[in-house]
């Protein structure tokens, strides 16, 4: 018999708005302010007073958004313009 002494197995944390910046490499403002997560459409939820992300559901979100892509493609623009 297994003793599964950790009840919270399987479930994935809650991340706060710096967390999230930090994960993704993204603003941190476009978490912590509430017009640029409807703007980016980004997933969290609200528990109380408090916003909280999951990780595999911005990842989603990450990997189908333009705006996140486009991000991406700058900042590549920018390192090689700064290699040069």
């Amino acid at each position: 018999m297994t003793d599964n002494t950790n009840s919270t197995a399987g479930i994935e944390p809650m991340i706060d708005a710096k967390q999230a910046a930090a994960a993704l490499r993204l603003p941190y403002y476009w978490f912590a302010d509430h017009a640029m997560r409807t703007k980016y459409r980004i997933p969290h939820y609200l528990m109380g007073g408090l916003v909280r992300y999951r990780l595999s559901e911005l990842s989603a979100w990450a990997a189908r958004s333009t705006v996140v892509q486009d991000r991406d493609t700058d900042d590549a623009d920018v390192l090689a313009e700064g290699a040069e």
